[in-house]
């Protein structure tokens, strides 16, 4: 009883410890699904990982539409905080929470001083205003109420001012100095009646034409020194001097020497290079000999039957291997030849 009991436990333990480990859970799963029908497989695939939620009864989630939804919910605040903006931009300056309830002064101070105004006008017009009086605008007629209210004694005292400094003026207009006298008695000069210059009637003159008329009517000058008997012209005229033609010959053979004695890499030591001209020569003296011998060899019988025509025949051909030899040598561009 008590073995049968521990054998209990041991196997729960055991699978208790299989359930818990991951990697055997994992290969439990791979197990199921490899051994499902192929044919339930073949008819009703699973369509990925959705397919697999699906057909467990899982609920699948659509996320693009979410994206939309939560895009459109978006879009919807800013028009709405765009909206609230305008309508806080329509109604003009704004104001701090604080400052929301409270009166602006300086609205207070300009109403108090119109109804100040107003009170003072009616009660310095007891009597009836002239014609000229009514007609004057209404900040003048404040401006002259504030002069009367507000002066007082310093009005007085600058009008005297103002009577004395008149009285004076005119003590001193009526007795001018001595040399604004003199002036005014000095004759003025007399004045001088000038008289404008009359312009000539103006003529329309086609210069471009007249330009074009001269210019085609006029003779080709000579020139100084163009006739064959000119003085300034001497026998020579036009020719090389001598003395240019000798210098540009001197420095053509000094290039020919310098390209002779100038070293080769290629050439080997003991050697120089052929000069062209040799070269050519050689070249040519070889060509006459090839076709002379050519000439000589054909013109020998097809059958050689005697000694002195094979010995003969042997040697014309010894010579043309030779001279072809020699052409091929000679047909570089750059024949080197031995010093000694």
């Amino acid at each position: 009883m008590n073995t049968s009991r521990s054998a209990v436990s041991h196997s729960v333990v055991s699978h208790a410890a299989v359930e818990r480990s991951p990697h055997k859970q994992a290969a439990i799963a791979r197990r199921k699904m490899m051994s499902g029908s192929q044919a339930r497989s073949l008819i009703a695939p699973l369509n990925g990982f959705r397919g697999a939620q699906a057909a467990r009864g899982q609920s699948v989630k659509n996320h693009a539409a979410e994206n939309r939804r939560a895009l459109k919910e978006m879009q919807r605040k800013n028009m709405e905080k765009e909206a609230i903006e305008k309508q806080k931009t329509s109604r003009g300056l704004s104001k701090m929470k604080q400052f929301q309830g409270v009166q602006s002064k300086i609205n207070n101070g300009i109403n108090a001083n119109a109804l100040r105004d107003e009170y003072e006008e009616e009660e310095e017009m007891p009597f009836q205003a002239s014609g000229e009086e009514n007609n004057k605008p209404l900040w003048q007629k404040k401006h002259n109420n504030f002069l009367k209210k507000k002066t007082g004694d310093y009005v007085d005292s600058m009008t005297m001012a103002m009577k004395n400094l008149g009285k004076n003026n005119e003590e001193i207009l009526a007795k001018p100095s001595p040399r604004l006298e003199e002036k005014r008695s000095q004759p003025r000069k007399p004045t001088l009646h000038t008289q404008r210059a009359s312009l000539k009637p103006r003529h329309q003159k086609d210069y471009l034409n007249q330009n074009k008329a001269k210019i085609i009517g006029a003779m080709p000058t000579s020139r100084v020194g163009d006739s064959d008997n000119s003085p300034y012209k001497h026998k020579s005229h036009g020719q090389i001097p001598d003395y240019l033609k000798k210098r540009k010959q001197t420095w053509e053979e000094e290039e020919k020497i310098r390209q002779l004695n100038k070293a080769d890499e290629d050439c080997p030591d003991g050697m120089t290079l052929m000069p062209e001209n040799e070269r050519l020569e050689t070249l040519r003296v070889l060509n006459e000999s090839e076709t002379l011998t050519k000439n000589e060899l054909f013109s020998m019988p097809l059958t050689v039957q005697t000694l002195a025509h094979k010995k003969k025949k042997n040697a014309l051909e010894a010579k043309l291997k030779e001279i072809e030899d020699a052409v091929k040598i000679f047909n570089r561009p750059k024949v080197f030849i031995s010093m000694d």
